[in-house]
């Protein structure tokens, strides 16, 4: 099923939505809003269709509590905690939006926790979440956050299929090749041989790297070429465009760590974003800069504090990190 496209504004939206309905909004969180609401008429009219159905919902629970003591128990509990608790502060505005019937805009703010495409892979992985599963040869696969992969059965051959996010297979050797496939191609290992690859799914490409042993790689438009132990690259409809960066050094997401060599700014922001669980918002122009460096993936606040500390960057949290915003300084 396709997932709903919900434009810019919409997103921007979404996001003043729970700083504004959070009960932890300060004033300085109120002026950048306002800011935000009189820039725009197109701003505006996003905030209006989803502050209607939430303002709505919130007005129906209090009509509640004159009809029906139990439910306006349990639902002045829940608006009470939602001001402290982001999680429970995400089910009542996810609960809202729904009522009002913008149910694609729920469904931005659970697919925070887990990725809504992937609910029926046969192994995934949520938001913060590593995760190493072992597979019917013996061989073993690593999950990235919010990563998908499913087990393809195939004559001859074992494979499995990226559906999303990132993938390391430790892949032991056997009289028959191991495919990893994914949306623009895919990487075979050569049969009898132990290798370790990783596979990383792109909107426009996806990258493959082999980390130990050769691998040999395919685009979608039939391009094919040897990779080296060691070496990595790019693959898509365009060919195969190797990288400088070591295999080695596009695989440090397996030990915690994000290590980038001249790589835009949007590419370390989008990896951690699989680890937040609020959301992360950055201009065009601080998604170009290039970057080098080393950050922390299971600790994104040191990672964004680090960003803006050495980047010429301004990083802005509202409500208690749930949102941030990076634009140039």
């Amino acid at each position: 099923m396709a997932r709903a496209k919900i434009d810019t504004a919409t997103e921007a939206a979404i996001d003043w939505m729970v700083v504004m309905r959070s009960g932890e909004a300060t004033p300085d969180d109120a002026l950048a809003f306002d800011r935000w609401l009189q820039g725009n008429a197109r701003h505006r009219q996003a905030w209006q269709q989803l502050a209607g159905p939430v303002d709505r919902l919130l007005g129906s629970a209090r009509s509640a509590s004159q009809c029906n003591p139990s439910q306006a128990a349990a639902i002045g509990t829940a608006l009470h905690d939602s001001a402290r608790k982001s999680v429970q502060r995400r089910q009542i505005l996810r609960g809202a939006l729904a009522f009002g019937g913008v149910a694609a805009v729920a469904a931005v703010l659970a697919d925070r926790r887990w990725p809504m495409r992937d609910l029926v892979a046969d192994m995934r992985t949520g938001t913060g979440e590593r995760r190493d599963f072992a597979l019917a040869d013996g061989s073993r696969l690593l999950l990235n956050a919010r990563s998908a992969c499913d087990v393809q059965d195939i004559p001859k051959q074992r494979g499995l299929r990226l559906r999303s996010g990132e993938a390391i297979a430790q892949v032991l050797p056997d009289a028959r090749p191991f495919m990893l496939y994914g949306s623009h191609g895919h990487a075979r290992t050569t049969a009898g041989t132990a290798t370790r690859m990783l596979m990383r799914h792109g909107v426009q490409r996806s990258l493959a790297a082999a980390v130990e042993g050769p691998l040999q790689l395919t685009a979608v438009n039939g391009l094919q070429r040897l990779l080296e132990p060691g070496k990595a690259a790019w693959f898509g409809p365009e060919g195969i465009e190797p990288i400088a960066a070591p295999a080695a050094s596009v695989a440090s997401w397996q030990g915690g760590r994000l290590e980038v060599h001249d790589r835009p700014l949007g590419e370390v922001i989008a990896a951690l974003q699989a680890y937040r669980r609020g959301l992360v918002r950055i201009s065009p122009a601080a998604a170009a800069l290039r970057v080098y460096g080393s950050y922390p993936l299971d600790d994104t606040d040191r990672a964004l504090a680090a960003i803006g500390q050495t980047l010429p960057v301004a990083v802005h949290l509202h409500s208690g990190g749930w949102l941030v915003r990076i634009d140039l300084a």
